[in-house]
């Protein structure tokens, strides 16, 4: 994305309205960083450079018109989904990966909460999807996000176990069209931000890309920041 980009704020506002109507909603998480036994957990990036990355959740909503909206926008995403939506379309994802330069990363089996669970089941949970990305996209995904955001010393461990490099937490959350914020009022450098495939999709793009603008940044692809 290029800063200013007017004409890209006009498409998807043309956009997002055949998705859904806008609506306003928030939640806020702690902001930081978490490293000991395990992967590494990551909440924003420590960079000098003038960029923002948006990571998209789940898999649950897929709308073609989701395609075109990021497309429109140029923005890369990182895509954490749950191996039981992206077996129910895995094209669906493979296009937004092919057309719109998304990467595909895992969430799981599917939204359950891995706090309280054992080891050997925190890896059935991580390790499985992996092999079936593999299967489905071609790559072994690299980074996770627990459903929730929700993990402890055992989920760290049993993503080191799966060959995860960076458990990935956010510091921004895009929800019904509106922006929150942990510890800012605005976007920074290196922020990560949370959306989901809902059906405010369109909505909640069009406000990563005109707070992104705001801000001066451009949205880059996680996976090139994180090593």
């Amino acid at each position: 994305m290029r800063i200013p980009r007017p004409g890209a704020v006009m498409v998807i506002t043309a956009l997002f309205c055949t998705l859904a109507a806008c609506s306003t909603g928030m939640s806020v998480h702690t902001s930081g960083s978490d490293t000991g036994d395990g992967s590494p957990v990551v909440f924003r990036v420590s960079t000098g450079d003038p960029v923002v990355f948006l990571t998209i959740d789940d898999g649950a909503v897929r709308d073609p018109d989701m395609l075109t909206v990021l497309k429109a926008a140029e923005v890369p995403a990182s895509l954490f989904l749950t191996a039981d939506y992206a077996a129910d379309d895995p094209e669906f994802f493979r296009r937004l990966r092919d057309e719109a330069g998304a990467r595909i990363e895992t969430h799981g089996i599917d939204h359950s909460d891995l706090r309280g669970r054992g080891l050997a089941e925190q890896k059935r949970r991580i390790c499985r999807p992996a092999e079936d990305y593999k299967r489905m996209f071609g790559k072994r995904p690299e980074l996770f996000r627990p459903p929730y955001g929700s993990y402890g010393e055992t989920t760290l461990k049993a993503a080191e176990k799966c060959g995860v490099s960076h458990v990935v937490h956010w510091s921004a959350e895009i929800k019904e069209g509106e922006m929150s914020f942990a510890n800012a009022d605005r976007l920074r450098p290196g922020d990560i931000v949370l959306m989901h495939f809902g059906e405010n999709f369109g909505a909640d793009v069009r406000e990563f890309v005109e707070q992104a603008d705001r801000a001066g940044l451009r949205p880059a692809l996680l996976e090139n920041y994180l090593s």
